[in-house]
């Protein structure tokens, strides 16, 4: 197999797992976070979900982008 087939299967299968604990954060947060209120005077579900889960995810991707994905030439060579 074609190391580049190799390297896009790889960032593919990284891209969906964070997408999938992405979704697992948010929808614990949103439905099992409290009613208090929090720093920012909002519910303290909604500034998990909306405001902190992104922020660590923005964070996390550009981690992952950074260390694990590649610049390949996509052309095929003979």
């Amino acid at each position: 197999m074609n190391i580049r087939y190799k390297q896009a299967s790889k960032e593919a299968k990284l891209s969906l797992l964070l997408t999938i604990i992405y979704l697992i954060a948010w929808i614990f947060t949103a439905y099992f976070g409290s009613d208090e209120k929090g720093l920012l005077g909002l519910p303290l579900w909604f500034e998990l979900s909306c405001i902190l889960v992104p922020f660590v995810f923005i964070i996390l991707c550009w981690i992952v982008v950074r260390v694990q994905f590649k610049n390949i030439p996509l052309e095929q060579t003979k």
